[in-house]
């Protein structure tokens, strides 16, 4: 018998008044679809993504606008609407390095965590590689 569980919905992103769904392009304050540009969209999910560090400026460049060479000013265009919609301390510049998104993230939609005995989320298990023989018991967890 196969386990039939429907597949898990891409993770999404909560903060603020505002709920991110990148794999649904759809972004929502107070549960309203809110319209974004395409740019600004993938700024605000690189930045989300990337939100326990600094992303230069040149990083991304390259997520928002890949395979494409851009100014910095359309940089700036894209943190400036994205401070219009969501306030100017959501996004914090880094002279010299480049920009941080700062409101607390909460995700969203993720499956959960694979809890043992102990109260730590587990890693699910590898998968076995190599058939086990019929009648053999596993004595390494590890291993099977």
């Amino acid at each position: 018998m196969t386990d039939a569980r429907p597949p898990s919905p891409a993770p999404g992103y909560r903060f603020d008044r505002f709920e991110l769904r990148p794999a649904e392009r759809a972004l929502r304050a107070d549960g309203q679809p809110v319209k974004l540009g395409g740019r600004a969209f993938d700024m605000l999910v690189a930045l989300v993504e990337r939100r326990d560090r600094v992303v230069g400026k040149h990083e991304l460049m390259d997520l928002v606008w890949p395979k494409l060479v851009v100014e910095e000013n359309n940089l700036q265009a894209q943190v400036v609407a994205l401070r219009k919609l969501m306030g100017p301390a959501a996004i914090a510049t880094v002279p010299g390095r480049g920009y941080r998104f700062t409101l607390a993230v909460e995700t969203a939609g993720a499956p959960p965590a694979d809890v043992g005995p102990s109260g730590r989320g587990n890693p699910p298990p590898s998968p076995r590689t190599h058939p086990r023989r019929p009648g053999t018991t596993c004595r390494a967890a590890w291993r099977c």
